[in-house]
């Protein structure tokens, strides 16, 4: 649940609703009202209230009489209280407000992005204040409506959780664990990150970010260095290939058809060559994927590739398929199973490239073609050679793709 770069291998791709539509979410999100109304509270007058303005200027919490005086006048919980304190505090320092009527200004005044960086302000402050970095994060990696009880089991499982929940001498039991979860996943609904739903299969209650909360949690996984993948926000081929590579089937079609959408059809297919001729393997099979969207009006810009030693075998195949008479070499066939196999290997498991990439052939066949592929000169030879000798089931061939790995490291074939 901390969300470390160990426990995640790729994060989904979002897609990002318009920033108006995100700050008019903000506006009404229980918790910045909360810290709106009591900052107005605050500074209604009396002395005990402006000692909390004077309180929040050093950066100490409300005093018990204050706290208990604003959640009984303003009909908050004594948790909403100190987290609605927090977040005025924090948006008001952040603003360079000399008190808490900052933040009321923002929600009543403040343009979209003025909206948007109080609300993040929030976030941060909630997220670190309460510890629930790893909550929000294991929601945005999973990217779907996540059932409660598994979302419990993940809790509940975290390392730091126990240390965090049960006092000395006994062990959290699962009542704490409930409790905890309870509070968080409370907390950040008032901020407006997360939205319950119903699983359609047996009703149960579910989980998941709100667009708010998805557009919060990518902007912090994205300062912290993450490739955060976002759908509709590619402009030219490379970020539409970078983007397919997380896309699932739906969504890849749907970023498809809308960059096609935004260029005429030879224009598009300019971009793509360039992009394959500089990406890599996998890009390149993207790249040629998506020109048989487009079809013939991409028949010149692919004629020109046959003269680019990266692009040759795939431009031959691709005019082949649309009709056009071609010469295929043997060595542009194998040069091309290396960098369909090495394009696979970026997407997935070894064991499942191994199964689908070889023709179906006998297997001294397909030992036969293995033995030859360290000649092809490629740099991702080595790697596919690798993969095949430690997965494919046939021992003839794994023991084949030994021996051409062996050949392929030597100097001779360097």
């Amino acid at each position: 649940m901390a969300g470390s770069r160990q426990t995640i291998e790729r994060l989904p791709p979002v897609r990002l609703a318009p920033r108006d539509e995100l700050a008019a979410l903000a506006r009404v999100a229980p918790l910045l009202r909360a810290a709106r109304d009591l900052s107005r509270w605050t500074a209604a007058g009396s002395s005990e209230q402006r000692a909390g303005r004077g309180q929040q200027r050093a950066g100490h919490e409300l005093s018990p009489a204050l706290a208990a005086g604003a959640a009984a006048a303003l009909d908050l919980a004594p948790r909403e209280v100190a987290a609605a304190w927090r977040v005025a505090t924090a948006i008001a320092a952040t603003a360079g407000s000399d008190g808490h009527p900052g933040v009321a200004s923002v929600l009543a005044d403040g343009g979209t992005e003025d909206v948007l960086a109080a609300w993040d302000r929030a976030l941060a402050t909630m997220l670190e204040s309460e510890d629930l970095d790893g909550i929000a994060t294991a929601l945005y990696t999973v990217g779907a409506p996540v059932g409660m009880d598994g979302l419990f089991e993940a809790y509940a499982s975290a390392a730091a959780l126990p240390e965090k929940s049960k006092a000395p001498g006994r062990s959290a039991s699962a009542g704490d664990h409930s409790a905890v979860l309870s509070q968080a996943l409370e907390t950040l609904a008032d901020l407006g990150v997360v939205e319950l739903g119903m699983a359609e299969s047996d009703g149960s209650l579910t989980v998941t970010l709100s667009p708010l909360g998805i557009w919060g949690v990518h902007r912090r996984l994205r300062a912290q260095g993450w490739h955060v993948p976002v759908i509709g926000a590619s402009t030219g081929a490379r970020g539409l290939l970078a983007a397919l590579a997380s896309c699932d089937a739906e969504d890849g079609e749907a970023e498809i058809a809308t960059w096609l959408a935004k260029r005429p059809p030879a224009a598009a297919a300019a971009e793509l060559i360039e992009a394959a001729a500089t990406g890599s393997p996998g890009q390149r099979g993207a790249a040629f994927a998506v020109l048989d969207r487009i079809g013939l009006p991409a028949v010149e810009e692919v004629k020109e590739a046959l003269d680019r030693p990266l692009l040759r075998a795939h431009a031959a195949v691709w005019l082949l398929e649309h009709g056009l008479d071609v010469r295929l070499d043997p060595a542009d066939r194998t040069w091309l199973l290396v960098d369909l196999g090495a394009g696979l290997l970026e997407e997935a498991q070894p064991q499942d490239v191994v199964g689908e990439l070889l023709p179906d052939l006998p297997a001294h066949e397909q030992a036969e073609i293995v033995a030859g592929l360290w000649q092809v000169s490629h740099p991702g030879v080595t790697g596919l050679l690798t993969a095949l000798s430690d997965h494919h089931p046939d021992p003839g061939v794994a023991r084949a793709a030994r021996k051409a790995s062996f050949k392929a490291r030597s100097p001779a074939a360097r």
